[in-house]
Formats: structure tokens, sequence, C-alpha cells
């Protein structure tokens, strides 16, 4: 398989090839390892946005023009967050190369919180800018007992990034692993680095999550993968997800358009990464420590992160799902988006706990009428519909 050899799962997604530069090979090591070692101890580059999350912990949201008080009072805490952030200190703590996180601090007392957060976690902050006249980007994290949370977020600095030149599009990428991109950015922000990447045979993954806005045919051509959650996904093909045939139409609306491959976190269900050809595969959730969602706020960043990191790292693509499963159920266990990032042995350790990916093989109708995933083992596993709960798969 294409997916066993180093680097590859890359170039099968793209449907090209990815070549790095060639390094010094000792001799009592093969080529292709060599060149796997390289690959995985290059940066994981993430652009995108940093916020000052403010978490809220309700009963229930508030219906249209009702008022809720909060039953504890001490809830309300200032953590570090914001997509690219939650990215940015996931790979410091999961990829074996290191992070560097590209962004716009705002001019506030919030900026330094942040820009001390993320030194503090070991991300390389050198290709950083700061928009001294706007604040920071906010987020106001409305978390449910179930550990559903809901968000608004006030982008701040994060909406005022300047043009970026190629040329800076090419420094900032140049050397990398793998780019991560989400849309808490002005889009212009993620087109230029993706043409960057593709020209410099980069791999880019793009997180649907962010905000509401079309995507176009000609980015989604550039990315090797974009991945967007349910209702992401739903957004951005204009199609139901209510069933699994639905989901697989509209991830294929996707592929149509241009996208190489689409990996759709399907909250407490899994994920499901459909790719060139007949690549459908169908991945559970992984074991929740402790048995519930507690805050499923960076669970997704998690998941992408690690998905992406193992990727980098040239595992089989069965074993980048698992890992990635396992990365979003830990950080669904655990307070806060920053707080609840694992480390990589934790999450080499529960992912040996998890099931492997199953290919799909088709939709079929259950005893109960729901619609089910038919792997190829001709196992079973309701996927269809539902709410955005991480369970594990990560789908915040």
């Amino acid at each position: 398989s294409a997916f066993r050899q180093p680097l590859a799962p890359w170039s099968r997604l793209r449907g090209g090839s990815t070549q790095y530069p060639q390094q010094p090979q000792p001799q009592q090591q093969p080529p292709q390892q060599q060149q796997q070692q390289g690959a995985a101890s290059r940066p994981l580059v993430v652009v995108g946005s940093v916020n000052a999350d403010i978490i809220i912990e309700v009963e229930r949201l508030p219906t249209s023009g009702e008022t809720l008080c909060t039953k504890d009072p001490s809830t309300g805490k200032v953590v570090p967050g914001g997509k690219g952030c939650n990215q940015a200190i996931c790979a410091a703590r999961l990829c074996r190369g290191p992070s560097r996180f590209v962004c716009q601090f705002g001019g506030d007392a919030h900026a330094h919180m942040l820009q001390r957060a993320l030194a503090a976690s070991g991300v390389d902050l050198s290709a950083c800018g700061r928009a001294a006249h706007m604040p920071s980007g906010q987020g106001y994290v409305f978390l449910e007992p179930s550990g559903t949370v809901s968000s608004i977020v006030i982008g701040g600095s994060n909406a005022v990034w300047p043009r970026l030149s190629p040329e800076m599009c090419t420094q900032l990428v140049r050397g990398a692993g793998a780019v991560l991109l989400q849309r808490e950015v002005p889009e212009h922000v993620n087109e230029a680095v993706a043409a960057a990447a593709r020209a410099a045979g980069v791999p880019v993954l793009q997180d649907a999550g962010g905000e509401d806005r079309p995507i176009t045919d000609a980015h989604l051509a550039q990315v090797n993968v974009i991945a967007p959650n349910l209702s992401e996904l739903r957004r951005l093909s204009g199609m139901s997800t209510d069933t699994q045939a639905e989901v697989l139409a509209a991830a294929a609306s996707l592929r149509a358009r241009g996208a190489a491959a689409v990996l759709v976190t399907l909250g407490s269900r899994g994920a499901m990464l459909l790719g060139p050809g007949d690549l459908q595969l169908f991945q559970p959730c992984a074991p929740l420590p402790g048995g519930k969602a507690v805050d499923e706020t960076g669970a997704g960043d998690c998941f992408r992160v690690a998905f992406t990191a193992a990727l980098v790292e040239g595992r089989p693509v069965k074993e980048c799902l698992r890992f990635a499963a396992a990365a979003g159920a830990l950080a669904a266990s655990r307070m806060g988006a920053v707080p609840s990032i694992p480390s990589r042995g934790e999450v080499e350790a529960l992912a040996a706990k998890t099931a492997e990916a199953t290919e799909v093989a088709g939709v079929a109708l259950g005893a109960d009428g729901a619609q089910q995933v038919e792997t190829a083992q001709g196992e079973g596993a309701a996927v269809g519909g539902g709410g955005e709960a991480a369970g594990g798969a990560g789908a915040a």
C-alpha cells in the first residue's frame, strides 16, 4: 500500500509527489528510514488565530431574549485559546519536530499572557506579528454539563492580517514538515500560504473550523486535506449530513470541487477519511478517560494536529487515524482547550487501546432502519447524523 511508504500518505492524498531535500544518511540506516526521520524532525507550521478564551459554565444555553445566571460565581476563567494557538501548542507536545506559529498578537494585556503561554509551551514565535492598535481576539466559550461547547468569537487582531507576498509565504513554509491552517483568520492568508506550500511541496491540512464563509475550488485544490466536522461539512457542501449516506455524498462533493481528501469528524461517532480512488475509512472513537466528555473545546484541534503529525512521520494512515482519535479523546476528557492538550506519551498509550480504522465498503440499513457503516470486515457502526460532541474523535 502507498500509505505504508514514508511520506507516501501525503503524496496519495494530494495525488502528486512530495519531494524533500535529501538528508545525509548514515550507512547503517536504509534510505527510506532516513527520509522518514528527516521529515519527522521538520517543524509543523501553524498559521492561524490566537484568542483569550473566557470559559463560562452554564446549565443550558439561553433562549432568544432570555438572561441566565451561572450557578458558579467563579466561572469565567480566561485561558489561551483560538484554533491556531491550540494547534501550535498541541504540535509542540505531540510532534517529534518543533512547532512554529504564525499569528497576529493584539496590543492589550491579553496579548502578553498569550505570548507567555505559547513561549512556555516551547512554540517558536519568531514569525508572529502584532497589531498594536487592536485588542486580542476573544472567545466566549459556553460549556454545558455534558461537555458540549458553543462559542462566540471576536476576531480582534486575528482579523487585521497584512497582505502576505509570495516571498513572505515561501519563507514561512520553507523546511516545514506540514502546514496547518484554520478559518479564524482572513481567507487571503490561508490562500497565500497554501499556494506557497503547494509550490514548495509542503503538505497542507485545512481545518474548516472558524468563520462561516465560502471556500473556493482553487483553494480546495491547493490543500492535501480539508477537515470539517458535521456542521462545517453541511455549510461547505450545502448538503444535509443527517445520515451516513448524506455524509459520504457531502464529502464527495468537496472532492469533486478539487479537495484531494476529506477528513470528517463525526462527534461521538468517530471520524471518516475519504481520499483518492476508493479510499474510505471509518475510525471509531477512542475510549474516553473517565467515561465521559468534560469539555470538547480543543478536542478537534488535537485530533487534526495528531493526524497531521503522524502522517508527517510516515505512519500508515490507519495508525494516523487511531493516534488522532486518542488525542481527541484525551482532550475531551479534561477542562479547557490548552490545559486539556495531552502529552505524546499519553496519546501513544491510549492509541494502543483504540480500535483500528476499518474500510467503508458501502452503506446499509440496520435492523432498526438506521443508516450504518458497512465495513470490509462486515461490521456495522452507526455513524449518521447527530450532534457535534467530541466523544473521542473531536469535532469541536
